[in-house]
């Protein structure tokens, strides 16, 4: 997964080097380039689970593999 400036005039960067700037050089938040989507069954499966479950779960589409899911 990319993140891009709400600003618009940084390039895109990683998950990790939006994590450690904090904010894009041109003064922008980082944000995904595109969201992903849950399906419905993913949705349903969380009903039953804890939350740091349901926060792993949502998560990791978010960092764009620089963490395993057992490394959380």
């Amino acid at each position: 997964m990319r993140y891009i400036s709400t600003r618009g005039q940084a390039p895109a960067v990683s998950f990790e080097d939006a994590l450690i700037a904090g904010l894009a050089p041109d003064g922008g938040l980082y944000v995904p380039e595109r969201f992903p989507v849950f399906s419905g069954e993913l949705l349903d499966s969380l009903i039953k689970k804890s939350y740091v479950d349901v926060a792993c779960e949502t998560i990791l589409p978010f960092i764009g593999g620089a963490l395993e899911k057992s490394e959380l």
